[in-house]
């Protein structure tokens, strides 16, 4: 299992060795949740006031969901979106956990939560999927090196990255089939 991870680590640092976004992308999720019951969402409201970047962030995370079937409903969804943008350095603590599709494909290990401490620089974006009926935190998903200075923003710079974090829910809405997701 060390082997195992580090070379996951490795693999990790030569595929963002070779991204100009250098971006660190990684997600959490509950063990306790049934992912396959939920079909609809809604937004919660973005937490700091920079309109542009927020609106970016949203209409990417739109597109996001709708590619994997969710629709967007004012009346009792599913599933709460909440995104945050923080500008400067930050800790954060995470958890080693099996990739979503494999445990949520009945995946059994009793090593769960494994806490791992991050610190990142450059900034980050977290994109949180709220039960909402319970208001309880069920994904969280995040890229950090987003504000990096260093980096030339190109078109679109804030579409790939709500991408790259979405790369790591793979899962569809309630009844839909699982197909490839193409960029709308």
């Amino acid at each position: 299992m060390k082997k195992l991870f580090i070379f996951a680590a490795l693999a990790m640092l030569g595929i963002t060795g070779c991204n100009t976004l250098r971006l660190m992308v990684d997600n959490d999720y509950s063990y306790d949740t049934d992912f396959t019951t939920y079909k609809s969402y809604n937004f919660l409201n973005c937490e700091i006031d920079t309109s542009f970047i927020c609106s970016e962030i949203q209409d990417a995370i739109r597109r996001q969901m709708k590619a994997r079937g969710y629709k967007m409903t004012e009346e009792k969804p599913g599933l709460l979106v909440s995104y945050s943008i923080i500008k400067e350095r930050v800790g954060y603590k995470g958890y080693f956990q099996p990739s979503l599709d494999r445990w949520v494909n009945h995946y059994e290990n009793e090593d769960v939560y494994k806490a791992q401490n991050f610190n990142f620089g450059g900034g980050m974006i977290l994109v949180s999927l709220l039960d909402a009926e319970s208001s309880r935190l069920i994904w969280r998903g995040y890229a950090s090196g987003v504000f990096n200075k260093k980096v030339n923003k190109p078109i679109n710079y804030y579409r790939s990255v709500v991408r790259s974090i979405f790369d790591q829910y793979p899962l569809f809405a309630a009844g839909e089939k699982p197909r490839r997701i193409v960029e709308m």
